[in-house]
């Protein structure tokens, strides 16, 4: 399969994303080839290192890139700390880690994020080279320049914005997935097609077989397609103040779902219901399509997702609303869908519209 490339203008610097299979073995090459780099420090999801650390490590062979050290991070939430970054800033310095030494994040949302931000800390920033090995990783967080660890149970707290300088998609890598965080993963995608690419959704839903099979090439068109629609809003609001908030959907009521359940959910699992929660609303305020509901639900529902979480704490949940970091003013601004492709950042919903929908979606 040829490869795909996109080139995201974000932030003043144009970072190439690179989309195909067996791109994870030529890792030395790219990065000799994109930045000119000629050394490098590896940080890993340790699972990831585990079930592909062999290639990774073949990838830097004969390609004139040293790697200064392999760095190995925990799976799950609880690597987003502080005290993991503050791990990160010790190895990076004993490796000699410098202002042009990218460090190179191999590993999911969590693994990106907290790499992410270390790197974009450590000496006021160094140079960061993405390679998202999951569903989420690939079609979302790896792009945009997010970075972030939790402070106690609030998600994403303490972060920054920080741009990478290559992301390399490998589809490869998602054929090692378990199913349920592959089919979680895929709820950043509909989320896209929801509110951005109506041409997304319809792809989605006619091949839903060859999606759940983990068909390579048609994995890479969903990966591209997310990427182009991500970077098209990053580069017109790279903070977040204003069309990027976009992407929030369903992570309002998501964000504070998962917080609620201390890693019980996986992120796409508490999207997914918060996806629902936000179709409601929209449905309530009598202001968005129903079939955003309907479409909406249905393939997340074929996708083998849950709607609803009827064993959680609603009123944690609601607590959890008000740490949410889209809140201005003590406001909730909250993304609606109005219409396939129509999405916008609403300035304000009522705590008591709020509190119905996560009425709606936990009985």
């Amino acid at each position: 399969m040829a490869t795909a490339r996109l080139d995201l203008a974000i932030g003043g610097r144009t970072c190439p994303v690179l989309v195909g299979d067996g791109l994870a073995g030529r890792l030395g090459e790219l990065l000799r080839d994109q930045l000119g780099a000629d050394r490098a420090l590896v940080a890993m999801d340790r699972a990831v290192a585990s079930l592909h650390g062999r290639r990774i490590r073949r990838g830097f062979r004969g390609s004139g890139v040293r790697v200064l050290g392999w760095v190995e991070v925990p799976r799950g939430e609880g690597a987003k700390s502080l005290a993991r970054a503050r791990a990160l800033y010790r190895a990076f310095l004993e490796a000699g880690v410098d202002r042009w030494t990218p460090v190179v994040v191999v590993g999911g949302g969590v693994t990106g994020d907290v790499v992410g931000y270390a790197a974009s800390t450590f000496m006021r920033g160094v140079p960061v080279v993405q390679v998202p090995t999951t569903v989420l990783a690939q079609v979302d967080s790896s792009v945009g320049g997010k970075t972030g660890v939790n402070l106690d149970r609030v998600k994403n707290l303490i972060g920054s914005f920080h741009q990478p300088r290559l992301v390399v998609s490998d589809p490869e890598f998602l054929a090692t997935l378990s199913a349920r965080d592959y089919r979680a993963g895929l709820v950043e995608a509909v989320k896209v097609a929801i509110t951005l690419r109506p041409d997304l959704l319809e792809r989605m839903e006619a091949n839903l077989p060859s999606l759940l099979a983990r068909e390579p090439g048609l994995l890479a068109g969903v990966v591209a397609a997310c990427v182009a629609a991500k970077g098209e809003l990053a580069a017109r609001d790279e903070k977040d103040e204003d069309v990027r908030g976009i992407l929030n959907y369903g992570h309002t009521v998501g964000h504070a779902l998962e917080a609620s359940r201390l890693g019980r959910l996986r992120h796409g699992e508490a999207v997914a219901v918060g996806m629902n929660a936000a179709a409601w609303v929209g449905e309530r305020l009598g202001v968005a399509s129903e079939e955003v509901g309907r479409r909406q639900n249905r393939l997340l529902t074929r996708l083998g997702l849950k709607l609803t979480a009827p064993d959680a704490d609603k009123n944690v949940i609601v607590r959890n609303l008000k740490l949410d970091k889209k809140v201005r003013a003590k406001r909730n601004r909250f993304v609606l869908t109005l219409q396939i492709g129509g999405a916008s950042v609403w300035p304000h919903i009522s705590d008591r519209v709020l509190r119905d929908a996560v009425r709606v979606v936990t009985s």
